[in-house]
């Protein structure tokens, strides 16, 4: 049997929450519940063909998903003695039909409430929640972090609804002070006062007067927080309350966890939010801030214990250099039980040798690789020219050649800088020439999708549209929230390419997932009844996309009216669209251990929560292993408490502050050693140079380091909103018209078409996939 969410429902204990409302007292205020919303908070009643925007996540389209972020700062809150939870609403909806949002918040008890937007398409959800929780709750404030948060922070603190924004990727310790100041002022019944000396804070005052402090926190390691996945699971017991925990719909069928290496990059990908420069220019951090090895491997040691599913080490660690690399890996050497894999960005460097290392320490490991395009040029236009294709394929031939290597994942995009819709379609040649060197081997998985919803906010080319060959469609957050109310991903996308309008992209990345779709069917790499149908949603989906415009462009009456009838079917084309989303999920066994693990879990924490109700207390989540407080960096921030750029570098001659990419030592030669920024070879050879050296003197357009009174962080140019796009505008009108009225209707609140990667069906396909991947050649 390999459906075991029954154990985690035995966990959970769900037959207690009777016997604790008659018998146990209530626990006190929370300091903080974390809120996860939905991308579009009425995702419930819109009709929205969502298309392939999630085909390459575990999630549904509405990203479900909360960030590991959540995680960190809660546990973090909890050692240090505050009462936190995560509520992922999202989840809730998902999940439950006809789920009541304003009755469920209204029950919520807390001092202050925190909403996370960390990916942007979060944009319209998290602000409607904000704005429900402000009215039920009025003098509760709220709270936005997060990396989208970062970069519009001036935005959204002139929103009502929102009284606090942090800045930056590493905020445990800034909002410990917060959440500590706003405690103490409602016990004592007094104000909470000037908070001006709260790093990477931005906040309003009891006048409502805004401030921008510095941003200034940047911890130079990742080694104070905990990321073992023990905290969710802990909360689980203490509220008896599982599905508000899920990290997504379908997890407990489908629990995959991910381990984190390190938080920011190294890298300058044009298009990605999380490169060197957004890095640097929005979110104060010039330097990499890497979690000790021997951390990771604990993380996860214990990850496993409790889950069964597979593990991803995100953020290439490879970047840290060659000592961190052979220790982590060799650390893993008789630990691993569970599936594993490692996200890089380009092939690892030693080729053959290195997957023989990897051989060495671990039974099975399998490798995620995301090329973008086959075209070496439209790489380079988008910041992957430190590897051509050719050496790309040599490491996927030396990788498969391991019998260790379980998979290797390869990715493709559309609507990448230069790439035009007859290089797109080029993609399923491209394809079928790589099956071929490896002899279809099926542990080769590729699989494309497009950029969509959104071109990165905080990325190279969003700060710089023109260079790139874009006109954005959405510059200010307002213009990306509205947007997502359109009725599809074509129309909800907020750049447009020079090279392909939208409805090219659209074609183009059809007929591109419908080429490797093909060949992996013939071939026996996707089982063809698999094939047959993703063939056949993708024609669809295709055929759908036509008949919205004719429905939106050709009709008459209100558009919401029109879209209705097709909502069902919206709902089924926008998941394994073009590609089977089950192609995600690697199989995995329940071993006894696991079940071992849960129990002492449980036995270890259920009584001591049910002791600690009956008393009236609380009990910590936190985690069992000991880690320091926070600290700031003195390496890493980008900018100095006044503002002005950070240029020192103790026992460093350059600290190549331009893109963020090396802490160089006094020779001026990028330093391969833990701890430090390389690019990924180990090397100083192995860059990216013609590219960095293009964008060197490119300024960010929102960089949010002002910390005078009243200056604007915001790049005036970038303040321009974009061109009225005439179809969200009548679809703006048409809702300011109807609200209110009495002939509104309440239809039944309802996504169970949704399905994400996880649930009974993606396990069951897993398996099958599996045995096909058994076929080694």
């Amino acid at each position: 049997m390999h459906d075991y969410a029954f154990l985690w429902a035995l966990v959970a204990n769900r037959s207690l929450p009777t016997i604790k409302r008659v018998i146990l007292p209530a626990m006190e205020s929370l300091d903080i519940t974390y809120i996860h919303a939905p991308a579009t908070y009425d995702f419930r009643e819109r009709s929205i063909m969502y298309g392939p925007v999630s085909d390459m996540v575990p999630s549904t389209p509405i990203f479900e998903m909360y960030p590991l972020g959540l995680t960190t700062l809660c546990e973090y809150l909890e050692r240090h003695g505050l009462r936190a939870r995560i509520y992922n609403l999202a989840s809730m909806m998902l999940h439950k039909k006809n789920f009541d949002v304003e009755a469920n918040l209204a029950r919520l008890d807390s001092r202050m409430f925190g909403i996370d937007l960390h990916w942007m398409p979060h944009c319209h959800g998290s602000i409607e929640v904000a704005k429900i929780l402000k009215r039920l709750h009025p003098h509760t404030p709220i709270s936005f972090g997060g990396l989208s948060s970062s970069i519009f922070h001036e935005d959204l603190i002139k929103y009502d609804c929102i009284d606090y924004v942090f800045r930056g990727d590493s905020t445990e310790e800034p909002m410990r002070m917060l959440i500590e100041r706003v405690a103490r002022a409602e016990r004592t019944h007094t104000p909470i006062g000037d908070l001006s000396d709260i790093p990477n804070l931005t906040w309003k005052d009891a006048s409502g007067a805004i401030h921008i402090n510095p941003l200034s926190w940047v911890p130079d390691d990742m080694n104070a927080i905990s990321m073992d996945y023990a905290y969710p699971m802990k909360g689980v017991l203490r509220h008896h309350d599982m599905t508000s925990y899920l990290p997504m719909k379908g997890w407990l069928s489908y629990p995959v966890t991910a381990g984190l290496s390190c938080r920011g990059c190294a890298r300058n990908c044009a298009t990605c939010g999380g490169s060197a420069y957004a890095f640097r220019n929005h979110f104060g951090r010039r330097r990499v801030a890497w979690r000790d090895p021997s951390l990771l491997i604990r993380d996860i040691q214990n990850v496993q214990n409790h889950v069964w599913g597979p593990i991803f080490v995100l953020n290439d660690f490879l970047q840290a250099g060659e000592a961190y690399t052979h220790k982590f890996i060799t650390g893993l050497k008789d630990k691993v039980r569970n599936p594993i894999g490692f996200e890089f960005f380009g092939p690892p460097p030693g080729g053959d040798d290195f997957y023989s290392l990897l051989d060495e320490n671990l039974d099975s490991w399998s490798i995620e690789i995301s090329a973008e395009s086959h075209d070496d040029d439209v790489r380079a236009a988008f910041g992957k020219g430190h590897y051509t294709m050719a050496e790309l394929e040599d490491t996927i031939v030396d990788a498969l050649s391991h019998p260790n290597c379980e998979r290797f994942d390869l990715y493709f995009m559309t609507g990448i800088p230069k790439q035009t819709a007859a290089s797109v379609r080029e993609t399923g040649a491209y394809v079928q020439h790589l099956y071929e060197r490896v002899n279809y081997d099926p542990r080769l998985v590729v699989m494309t999708s497009p950029m969509a919803p959104f071109l990165d906010v905080g990325s190279i080319a969003f700060d710089n549209p023109e260079q790139f060959g874009y006109k954005l469609r959405a510059r200010t957050f307002e213009e990306h929230r509205k947007r997502m109310i359109l009725p599809s991903w074509k129309h909800i996308m907020n750049y447009e390419s020079v090279y392909m309008s939208a409805d090219e992209m659209v074609d183009a990345t059809y007929d591109a997932a419908l080429d490797i779709n093909r060949i992996k069917g013939e071939h026996g790499i996707l089982d063809a009844g698999m094939a047959a149908g993703v063939d056949a949603r993708i024609r669809q989906a295709r055929e759908q996309m036509n008949r919205l415009d004719d429905v939106l462009y050709n009709g008459t009456g209100r558009i919401d009216k029109r879209l209705a009838q097709l909502k069902e079917e919206f709902e089924r084309l926008s998941e394994s669209t073009v590609a089977e989303k089950s192609e995600l999920n690697w199989a995995f066994d329940v071993k006894p251990t696991h079940v071992a693990h849960l129990a002492k879990l449980w036995i270890t924490n259920e009584p001591a929560n049910f002791a600690a109700r009956l008393g009236g207390k609380w009990r910590s989540a936190a985690s069992d292993f000991d880690y320091p407080d926070q600290t700031n960096g003195e390496l890493s921030p980008a900018f100095n408490a006044d503002g002005t750029p950070n240029t020192s570098a103790r026992g460093t001659k350059a600290d190549g502050i331009s893109d963020g990419r090396a802490i160089a030592d006094e020779q001026g030669v990028q330093v391969a050693a833990f701890g430090s920024v390389v690019a990924p070879g180990f090397s100083a050879t192995n860059t990216n140079s013609a590219f960095d050296a293009s964008i060197a003197n490119l300024k960010a357009g929102r960089a949010g380091t002002a910390v005078k009174e009243g200056a604007a962080a915001i790049r005036e140019e970038q303040l321009r909103t974009v061109e009225p796009d005439p179809l969200l505008e009548q679809m703006i009108a048409e809702e300011k018209d109807f609200e209110g009225k009495s002939e509104q209707t309440h239809s039944v609140r309802d996504a169970s078409g949704l399905k994400g990667a996880g649930g009974r069906a993606g396990a069951r396909d897993a398996r099958k996939l599996d045995k096909l991947r058994d076929r080694k050649n």
